[in-house]
């Protein structure tokens, strides 16, 4: 994880200066620096553009803010391609789970306490304080001791790093022990009315001492953005007894169990995860999930016959958990079996109760390529809210739009699209394209003289 504390150092010490010294960052400010950072980590790692995920994990996150009072900002919940186990958050109500910490929890609740405790920190303006303590370092020192922190383990990074400037960095980024102790107590108080033990955050706190989770391997100690785990240990022990849970909630262990196996098979090799799971059912070859690991695995080696057979194999198993078709669907879709994939999904939406995002993403997507483009924007455009901030969503928006003829939108996406992967003179072009092509009273015209103005500023 070292790379993510020397990206979030990057994006607070490159924009420190566009923030007045003497203020609490506002939170439109905090909203703007949040964006930029994640632009940047989205140039450095893959962030997991999983509808189905990141609905599972909004859910969650809505429940516990139920409990948090007014909100500073809308809240976005993002899976980042990494083993380690950890989560951070960072300005503008932006929190990231990496895919080995969601492999790794063992119950909802474990995953809702993490996310309760990083909402915590957002909302009792921690992540804004230890900004205003970065703003207080001159940049000189800021920058000699970031490009120190990116050399990572060379010799000369690992010279400077153990500097005094360095420990000031550092120091500065780090929540202090009454920040974690603060939005433990706070984050519990979420867990709990939202119906969730408080043991869970002993439980997942347990899992992060054993994985020295936030700690990297090769890297000095005092990159830790949290307290290490002994003391809160003992703290939240004394916690857990004082925050017992009125309505429990109840939640579906084989569904989480399903997302678990997805990350990891998005996340992992799949020639390597096909072995894995044809040796382990030579053992257990009734396991329903070995079956459905090895499929979507096949799936992703493109091996569409075989991944078929195990995820229909899987439905037969679990025929009262319907959400197994939609992996039979995204198969299909795969595999170029539209009609297939549309029947299935369209299916699914009918008998289904869950307003699945998933489900109506696929959909649109199978509408598009079976040129069925008025029902596929129907569906993009309802879309939207959840999700906006992907590019892939603009991406395949654009290439509706223009499949339909109207290329002034289809430029404008395509310039979202490359705004949000961080290449902006590829995306200034598509905006100055959209320019050109759009009516004259079109609103999407100011929203992108806006932005190529702000560009121009920076």
């Amino acid at each position: 994880m070292r790379r993510f504390f020397r990206l979030l150092v990057l994006g607070l010490v490159f924009l420190k200066l566009s923030v007045p010294a003497w203020a609490l960052l506002s939170t439109e400010d905090e909203k703007e620096l949040g964006r930029k950072i994640l632009r940047q980590i989205r140039a450095q790692t893959e962030i997991l553009e999983d509808p189905e995920l990141t609905a599972y994990l909004k859910r969650i996150g809505d429940r516990l803010l139920k409990q948090a009072g007014p909100k500073f900002f809308q809240f976005k919940f993002l899976v980042i391609k990494e083993n380690g186990l950890n989560a951070f958050a960072i300005p503008g109500g932006y929190i990231f789970f990496t895919s080995g910490l969601l492999e790794e929890v063992d119950s909802e609740a474990e995953l809702a306490a993490v996310m309760a405790h990083e909402i915590a920190h957002i909302q009792l303006r921690h992540v804004a304080r230890r900004l205003e303590s970065l703003k207080r370092l001159q940049m000189a020192t800021g920058a000699v001791t970031l490009a120190a922190l990116l050399l990572g383990g060379g010799r000369a990074g690992s010279a400077a790093a153990v500097t005094s400037s360095a420990l000031a960095l550092t120091r500065a980024l780090a929540y202090s022990r009454s920040d974690e102790e603060e939005a433990d107590r706070l984050g519990m108080e979420f867990l709990t009315r939202a119906g969730y033990p408080a043991s869970a955050f002993l439980l997942i706190l347990n899992k992060i001492a054993r994985h020295r989770w936030l700690l990297a391997e090769n890297g000095p100690s005092y990159l830790l953005t949290h307290p290490a785990p002994p003391e809160r240990l003992a703290y939240l022990e004394t916690l857990v007894p004082k925050y017992p849970v009125s309505h429990p909630r109840s939640s579906d262990p084989i569904y989480l169990r399903r997302l678990q196996v997805r990350v990891k098979t998005q996340t992992h090799d799949p020639g390597t995860l096909v072995l894995r799971y044809r040796e382990a059912l030579k053992y257990s070859p009734q396991d329903p999930f070995l079956h459905y690991g090895l499929g979507m695995a096949l799936a992703r080696k493109r091996f569409f016959k075989e991944a078929l057979k195990e995820l229909q194999w899987v439905v037969k198993s679990y025929p009262q958990r319907d959400y197994f078709w939609l992996d039979l669907a995204e198969v299909y879709f795969d595999a170029g079996r539209y009609p297939e994939a549309r029947q299935a999904l369209e299916e699914y939406l009918k008998r289904t109760r869950r307003s699945s995002p998933k489900a109506r993403w696929l959909l649109a997507r199978t509408y598009q390529e079976l040129r069925a483009y008025n029902q596929a924007l129907g569906l993009f455009k309802a879309l939207e809210e959840e999700f906006g901030d992907f590019p892939s969503y603009h991406y395949y928006l654009g290439q509706l739009f223009s499949s339909m003829g109207e290329e002034g939108p289809a430029h404008y996406e395509f310039g979202r699209y490359f705004a949000l992967k961080g290449e902006f003179k590829v995306a200034r072009y598509h905006y100055q394209k959209a320019l050109k092509l759009l009516p004259p009273k079109d609103p999407r015209r100011q929203k992108i003289e806006n932005k190529l103005k702000s560009w121009s500023k920076s």
